[in-house]
This record gives C-alpha cells, sequence and structure tokens, in this order.
C-alpha cells in the first residue's frame, strides 16, 4: 500500500486546522455496533471526556431496515449518547473487506480526532464485516504513527480495546469489566433508538450477565492485546470486590 506523502501530507494539514481531540473514540462496521459500549461512551462523558463513533456502513444489508432509516436511527442515538463527533461512511453492508481502499478512508480520520484511546470490534467475531473492522483499524493505527508514511502529523493512541459483540465465536472472557449500572437506563434509550433492529430484547441479559462477573448489576466487556501500563499501584485494586 503506498500513498503519494506530499498529496495526502496536504490532506492531512487541512484537517488538522480544524481538529477536535477525542478521549475516547469507537470505530464499528454497522449503525448499532456501538450499543455494545455505549455505557462506556455516556459514563465517559458524565466524566467530562469527549467521545466520538466512525461507523463504516450505513447497515442496509440486514433485512429490517433501509439506510436512510438506520442512518437516522444512529443519529438519535448518538444524540443520545451526547457523542462528540460522528462519522457515518458508506463502504458497503456485508462487502467490507481488509484492503487498502478503506485502510486509507479511515487513516485521515484517525489523524482529525486524535483519539486517546480506540475502541473497535474483536477479531474474532462472528460477522464477517466486524473481523474485517477489526483488521482495518490495526493496520490504520499502525500506518498512522509512522512518519515515513503520512508526513509530520502522526498520532499514536494511548490504548486500544476491543469489543465482543457475538460470543458465537469469540468464547473468551472480556479482559476488562466496566460498572455501567449508573448509566444503564440512558444507554437503554439509546438502544431504543434502533427500533428496527429489535436488539433491545436480548440487551438485559448479556450486560447482567457481565454484571455478574464484575460484582455490579450491570456492565460492559472490554479485551486488550497490548498490556496496560500503570504507575499508580492502587489501580491493582478492584472496586467492586468480586471475592466476596
Amino acid at each position: 500500500m503506498v500513498i503519494n506523502n506530499r498529496k495526502y501530507t496536504g490532506i492531512i494539514d487541512q484537517l488538522l486546522l480544524g481538529v477536535n481531540m477525542l478521549d475516547i473514540l469507537f470505530i464499528g462496521a454497522h449503525p448499532d455496533d456501538e450499543t455494545s459500549v455505549s455505557g462506556l461512551l455516556i459514563k465517559a462523558k458524565n466524566e467530562g471526556l469527549s467521545t466520538g463513533l466512525i461507523i463504516l456502513t450505513k447497515g442496509e444489508a440486514g433485512g429490517f431496515a433501509d439506510k436512510d432509516t438506520r442512518v437516522k436511527e444512529l443519529k438519535c442515538a448518538s444524540k443520545v449518547m451526547d457523542v462528540d463527533y460522528l462519522r457515518n461512511l458508506d463502504c458497503g453492508d456485508s462487502e467490507i473487506v481488509f484492503k487498502d481502499e478503506n485502510v486509507k478512508r479511515l487513516i485521515p480520520l484517525l489523524v482529525e480526532t486524535q483519539p486517546k484511546v480506540v475502541i473497535t470490534i474483536h477479531d474474532e467475531d462472528y460477522h464477517p464485516d466486524h473481523k474485517a473492522v477489526s483488521q482495518i483499524v490495526d493496520r490504520a493505527v499502525f500506518l498512522a504513527g509512522l512518519k515515513k508514511y503520512i508526513g509530520e502529523h502522526t498520532w499514536h493512541p494511548n490504548q486500544i480495546f476491543y469489543v465482543s459483540l457475538d460470543p458465537r465465536t469469540n468464547t473468551k472472557r472480556p479482559d476488562i469489566l466496566i460498572d455501567i449500572s449508573c448509566v444503564y437506563q440512558t444507554k437503554k434509550s439509546a438502544t431504543n433508538c434502533y427500533e428496527s433492529q429489535k436488539i433491545e430484547e436480548n440487551m438485559d441479559a448479556h450486560f447482567k450477565y457481565l454484571g455478574q462477573m464484575a460484582g455490579c448489576e450491570y456492565a460492559e466487556g472490554l479485551y486488550i492485546k497490548q498490556p496496560l501500563i500503570i504507575n499508580n499501584v492502587s489501580k491493582l485494586f478492584n472496586e467492586a470486590n468480586i471475592y466476596r
């Protein structure tokens, strides 16, 4: 994959004129993928952090609704979550593949938003689009940090996390659990925006199950590929004592 550095650097220079750095950016395949971490995003906003979404398709292949409906639902959910940044691309639902074109579309958006934390889908998820998005994000994150590839304006995240949307192929337990009990009703309101997808009926059981593992009412789970670096030893203490 080769990019004309001079042309590409010019594009990134223009984007950085209006740069709005994000604390947390979720990158998914379809409208409603973000419901897997919407509690985390809502909680982050309540703590004064900035959040954003990049969704690579308009979700038209699911059979429940057309593009316009899916996009309308995504905008509704984004408003409930109060995200600071939203980009909905049109890569073709059920047509996402790991290829240069899709990686190139994502790199300028990463450099534009400069997220400290990126969350995307686990590469062992069931849906082929989810697997492809995971690979695209990993590749784009790597290339966005290469000065010889994109020019002076490189970007490196503090951490990348992964979320699993479907346990049929990924049977691993999450590495990190986030207590979302205090924002669960807002999370449900965001999920209810997706009337066409009928996902709420299975939602409570899943996040209650994660909550049982976390020692709270509701939780969301994240996976990591790179180790977390901790400077403060007290961060090793679980806020919820799961051994009681």
